[in-house]
C-alpha cells in the first residue's frame, strides 16, 4: 500500500496476523526435521527389528522345510507362501507404522493442526509453466539446490569416516561366516545411520529455528499497519457486539438504581412500566429515570416493591410515556397534566408507603 511506502517493519506481528498467516498455511517448518527424526527411528529399531526377523526367519525355514507339502496344489502352496512371507510382512508394516507416527509426530510439533483451504485451494498459477520456471530458478531454489549439495558431501564423508575406521573388518569380511559377516555389515550400517541421522537432526534444528525466524521477519509491521489492526480490531462486530452488551448490563444496573429514588412507578400494569422522578427546586418538569417492558418492567416493577416506591397502575399513561420518552427524557408537554395528576395523587394518598 502507497501508506506503507518507505516504512521499515520494525513492530512484532499481532496475534491475529500470526492467526491469519497460519489459516494461510504461512508456518514455520522444516522438512529435514521431519526427515532426520524418522532416519534416527530407522536406526534405532531396525538392529532389533532385523535381529527378531532372523529368528523367526530361521524358525519359519525350519517349520517351512519339514512341514513341505507331499502333494503340491494352489492352496498348499498359497499356504506354503504365506508362512514363509509373514515374518517380512510384519516387520515391514511394523517399520512403516512406526516411520508413519514418528513423521506425523514430527510435523504436528513443528505447525500443530493446520488445515488451510486457501493454501490447498486450485490455483492456475501454479500450473504456469513460466511461474513454475522462475521458482526452479529462483534465488530460493539456488539456495535449496546449494544446501543439498552439502548436505550429501557431508553425509558422504560421514559414511566414508565410519568405513574407514572398521577397514580391516571390511577387508576380512570375505574369511567370516554368513551369519558373522552379515552381523558385521549390520553394525557398520547401523554406525552409519546412526552418525547421519544425529548430525542431520542438529542440522534440521538450526534450520527450523531459521524458517522461524524468516517467518517472524515476513510477519512483521510497520507502525501504521499495526495501529490500523489495533483500530480494526476495536471496531470489529464482534466486539461492538461485546460492547454493546456491556453498556446494556450497566446501564440496566444503573437504570435500577435511579428506580429507588422515583417518586412514581406508572404500570400497564404488566407490559410496561415507566418511572418518573420530579423536583421542583432542579427540574422544570418530572423525569423518565427508567423504562422497560415485559420482563425489565417486571424488574423495575420488583426494585420499586423493595425501595418502597409507588406503583400506580395507569395503561394508557404508561403507554404514552414508554414510546414517547428515553431514559433521561423530561415529560413531554402534552403527557405533563397527566403525569401531574399522578404526582399529586402519589404526594397526596400514598407518601405513607415511603415511610
Amino acid at each position: 500500500m502507497a501508506a506503507n511506502d518507505g516504512q521499515e517493519r520494525t513492530e512484532d506481528a499481532t496475534p491475529k496476523r500470526r492467526l491469519d498467516a497460519r489459516r494461510k498455511g504461512t508456518v514455520a517448518r522444516s522438512p529435514d526435521l521431519t526427515g532426520a527424526l524418522v532416519l534416527l527411528a530407522l536406526s534405532l529399531i531396525l538392529p532389533f527389528a532385523l535381529s527378531r526377523l532372523g529368528i523367526e526367519a530361521m524358525q519359519t525355514m525350519r517349520s517351512v522345510l519339514v512341514n513341505v507339502p507331499s502333494e503340491p496344489s494352489g492352496a498348499s502352496i498359497a499356504s506354503f507362501v504365506m508362512v514363509f512371507l509373514r515374518p517380512g510382512v510384519v516387520l515391514f508394516l511394523s517399520i512403516a507404522a512406526v516411520t508413519l507416527a514418528v513423521g506425523l509426530a514430527a510435523n504436528f510439533a513443528q505447525v500443530g493442526f493446520v488445515l488451510s483451504a486457501e493454501s490447498m485451494a486450485p490455483s492456475l498459477e501454479k500450473l504456469n509453466p513460466i511461474q513454475g520456471f522462475k521458482r526452479l530458478f529462483s534465488a530460493r531454489a539456488g539456495v535449496e539446490a546449494l544446501k543439498t549439495i552439502a548436505k550429501s558431501l557431508l553425509f558422504g564423508y560421514i559414511a566414508y569416516s565410519a568405513i574407514a575406521g572398521r577397514w580391516e573388518e571390511v577387508v576380512g569380511l570375505a574369511w567370516l561366516t554368513p551369519p558373522a559377516a552379515a552381523s558385521h555389515v549390520g553394525e557398520i550400517l547401523h554406525t552409519v545411520l546412526l552418525r547421519v541421522s544425529l548430525v542431520w537432526l542438529g542440522l534440521a534444528i538450526l534450520d527450523y529455528l531459521f524458517q522461524r525466524k524468516q517467518i517472524d521477519k515476513q510477519l512483521r509491521m510497520t507502525k501504521d499497519e499495526l495501529k490500523r489492526e489495533m483500530k480494526d480490531q476495536e471496531t470489529s462486530p464482534e466486539l461492538k457486539m461485546v460492547m454493546a452488551q456491556r453498556r446494556r448490563k450497566l446501564a440496566k444496573g444503573r437504570m435500577m438504581d435511579r428506580v429507588k429514588e422515583a417518586d412514581v412507578v406508572i404500570t400497564n400494569p404488566q407490559h410496561y412500566a415507566v418511572a418518573v422522578k420530579y423536583e421542583r427546586s432542579s427540574m422544570h418538569a418530572p423525569m423518565v429515570v427508567a423504562k422497560g417492558a415485559d420482563y425489565l418492567a417486571l424488574r423495575i416493577r420488583e426494585t420499586a416493591q423493595g425501595a418502597r416506591v409507588p406503583i400506580v397502575p395507569n395503561p394508557p399513561l404508561a403507554r404514552a410515556l414508554y414510546k414517547k420518552c428515553e431514559v433521561g427524557d423530561f415529560v413531554p408537554r402534552d403527557l405533563f397534566q397527566a403525569v401531574a395528576e399522578v404526582l399529586a395523587y402519589v404526594y397526596r394518598t400514598l407518601r405513607k408507603v415511603r415511610r
